[in-house]
């Protein structure tokens, strides 16, 4: 038995709801509405979290709970970096509970590990882990989850580790091949798997005609035939897709209620068979391992395969070289310290290569398109040099709060070390007002004239256009506004 064994096998996942600004009070009531469809259809695990959705999935789901007799799971989180402290993590679970109406749940989520060392840090005394068991001790959540986005190796680390009852993979057609060793490993540790992006990200639908090999034949659909491969591994015991309307959900429930024309072994030995048989495809076997430069091949060369499919707008973005450059570097578990490519060109990681790609000038253009879009530490360090250095600020306004501001923290103290520097957070949405966040307090976009930043930075990558128009009445009064990301540069948080 594993922590998600009572629960209906495709879950709900909340960060597409339809809901298209924080104040968009009919998206919310729509997005209510999907969710208790979606309910009333079996769906009782609800994957979300304080930012999804505008921040507004909570309330969504609030309503949707009003609306329905049936018992569900819902999911609260606590990220390291927004939240250090066990007290941190309480204050966090407190809100998020408040705002989906309920005095407790089941399943916490130490959200978001984006490294081994900072799942070490998680567990230090005193820190998030410490709080969930304290939560847990109280009755206030039953099990005590992470999500991870790091490589398989850690992910077993982690799993051997025994101190998560479940774990959220990404897991789908792309990755599938690296990732069956995790799968195994949990199925030995009686760990549950949840699966998020298993369709990675809308890519696999779009791209229909690449992944046509993994329908068992005409009559399946691309889409049933990926959510069917993923369930497929026994150690997968729920699997969630971002659901934003009626269709998606009808067409991800049909993979779950139609009847699976064959069985799921079947359908992961003949679905693994042929993943790596996509044109310049890295199956992630890692033989390349060992360059002499030590250059992560794997790594750069599995990214590279998100290159092959049609990209889609994403992040508010359309311009077609960009767009394609966010997708390569989404997720990405390799951020080069600068953009120079040391590779010598050996050969050796040509000639370990199985499916005999072209890796050497992979490598170039990943360092030519990392270089061209400020994907590197240094890019990131030099562009807090240019928004910081002989400014002479002393108050400093970060719009909204979230990964991007804490970043422009941690970079701000590695380029310049510890200064006088007053952080303030703005953001619209009112559920966030009046918080404490890493010991800043955020505050109302209507408390900028009185609270008189020196400077305020748009700490956005979706949004960075709109919030930058709303904010550049503030000149007027002389409080600098700057965008974060420089034009062509990817996302410096996903």
């Amino acid at each position: 038995m594993t922590c998600f064994d009572k629960n209906y096998l495709l879950g709900f996942g909340t960060t597409r709801f339809p809901i298209s600004s924080v104040n968009d009070i009919r998206g919310i009531e729509k997005s209510a509405e999907l969710l208790v469809e979606a309910i009333e259809k079996g769906v009782d695990y609800i994957d979300t979290s304080y930012s999804y959705s505008y921040g507004r999935a909570l309330n969504a789901i609030n309503l949707a709970l009003k609306n329905t007799k049936k018992t569900v799971s819902v999911t609260v989180k606590s990220m390291y970096g927004a939240d250090k402290t066990a007290d941190d993590t309480r204050k966090r679970i407190f809100f998020q509970l408040e705002e989906l109406g309920l005095s407790k749940t089941d399943f916490f989520v130490c959200w978001n590990i984006i490294s081994f060392e900072q799942f070490q840090k998680i567990m230090q005394k005193n820190g998030i882990y410490d709080g969930a068991l304290k939560l847990k001790d109280e009755n206030i959540i039953s099990r005590i989850c992470c999500s991870v986005h790091v490589p398989p190796n850690d992910i077993i680390k982690i799993i051997e580790s025994k101190v998560f009852e479940g774990i959220t993979i990404s897991y789908n057609l792309l990755n599938a091949s690296s990732m069956q060793p995790v799968l195994d490993c949990a199925l030995k540790h009686n760990t549950g798997i949840a699966v998020m992006n298993p369709l990675a990200g809308g890519l696999i639908p779009q791209n229909s005609e690449c992944f046509s090999y993994a329908k068992y034949d005409k009559d399946e659909s691309v889409n049933e035939a990926a959510l069917r491969f993923v369930k497929a591994h026994p150690a997968i015991k729920i699997v969630v897709p971002g659901i934003n309307n009626e269709t998606e959900l009808n067409e991800n429930l049909l993979a779950f209620t139609n009847k699976n024309p064959e069985s799921d072994s079947e359908r992961l030995k003949r679905t693994l068979k042929f993943s790596g048989n996509i044109k310049d495809y890295c199956t992630g076997c890692d033989y390349c391992a060992g360059c002499p430069k030590g250059i992560p091949v794997s790594e750069i060369m599995k990214s590279r395969n998100k290159l092959i499919f049609k990209s889609r707008e994403t992040y508010n973005r359309t311009e077609s070289e960009l767009v394609k450059n966010i997708n390569l570097f989404y997720r990405c578990d390799y951020l080069p310290e600068t953009t120079e490519n040391s590779c010598v060109k050996c050969g050796i990681c040509e000639k370990k290569c199985t499916q005999k790609l072209n890796i050497i000038a992979g490598i170039s253009d990943f360092y030519e398109r990392a270089q061209n879009c400020g994907y590197s530490l240094n890019a990131r360090k030099k562009r807090i040099r240019e928004i910081f250095e002989n400014k002479n600020y002393k108050r400093i306004g970060l719009f909204p709060n979230g990964g991007f501001a804490d970043l422009v923290i941690d970079l701000y103290r590695q380029v310049f070390g510890e200064t006088n520097i007053e952080w303030l957070f703005f953001n619209n949405n009112n559920t966030m007002q009046g918080q404490i966040v890493n010991g800043i307090k955020v505050c109302s976009p209507q408390d900028i004239s009185e609270l008189k930043p020196d400077a305020i930075i748009v700490c956005s990558y979706r949004y960075e256009n709109e919030i930058y128009a709303n904010l550049k009445k503030y000149e007027d009064e002389n409080i600098k506004v700057v965008k974060l990301h420089r034009e062509n540069e990817v996302p410096w948080v996903w």
